[in-house]
Parts: structure tokens; sequence; C-alpha cells
């Protein structure tokens, strides 16, 4: 399995938010609304980026030192480390559903259908909702 390792960003302020950069990887740039928008959507930059680039059958640049990005901030801005998730891109990209078999208690079961009513999805979908949310925490 590829390890995938942290990205340092750069955050630097603006007057709607913050825009976001990988010194590594020119052209994955991303903003936020708000520090936590930034990043948030700097992950979700990051992953698709570095899913190109393994797609394309590129190799992965080397992540900078922390220490490195640090000294080369400019007054008022921020680093910090992203971690991709490449594993939930390539769910959402490429995964074709798959019919399976599984048993679950009853309760869970109505406790998953009622939730998956009042999202206004299938009982299939909220279950591969939870999954990939459960899975991509441990990659």
């Amino acid at each position: 399995m590829l390890k995938v390792k942290s990205y340092p960003a750069i955050l630097e302020p603006t007057k709607e938010g913050y825009s976001v950069y990988f010194p590594d990887l020119p052209g994955a740039v991303s903003a936020g609304d708000n520090y936590e928008d930034a990043i948030e959507n700097a992950e979700e930059c990051l992953s698709l980026h570095l899913y190109g680039i393994i797609t394309d059958g590129d190799k992965l640049p080397k992540p900078s030192h922390m220490s490195k990005v640090l000294k080369s901030l400019n007054q008022g801005e921020y680093a910090t480390l992203i971690h991709p998730d490449i594993f939930g891109v390539k769910a959402r990209q490429e995964d074709k559903a798959v019919r399976i078999n599984i048993s679950l208690p009853k309760s869970l079961l109505e406790a998953i259908d009622s939730r998956a009513r009042q999202l206004g999805i299938d009982r299939s979908k909220l279950i591969q909702k939870a999954a990939i949310e459960v899975v991509s925490v441990g990659i």
C-alpha cells in the first residue's frame, strides 16, 4: 500500500479569509472563508493533486521539512502540515458499487434506515458514507 506523508501548507490571510498553497506542489492552491475552511479545503486540494500525480504514473515529490518552511514564511503567514486522504479520493473517483450481503442487528438496521430517511439518502449510501469516514481516518 502506498504510504503518503503529510505536506507543509502555507496559509496567507486575505480580505476574504485565507489562501493556501503547497511549496512542494506548484499549482496546488486552495482557499477558505476562515482558518478551519481553509484547512479542510487544503486537505481536499492536496488529496486530489497527489491522486492526479499517482494516476499519471509520476513520482511524488518529497515533502519539505517543516523547519525549512517555517524559516521562509512572510509576515502574517502560517504554516501547517496537511495529511492527504488518497484512499477517499480514490474511492470517490474510481470505485464502482458492488452488491454484498451483510448481517446487522435489527435495531441497528432500523437506526440506519431512520437516519438515511432524515438525510434523504438510501441505506446503501449511508453505510458507504459511514464506512468511508471510518476507514479514511486510519489511512
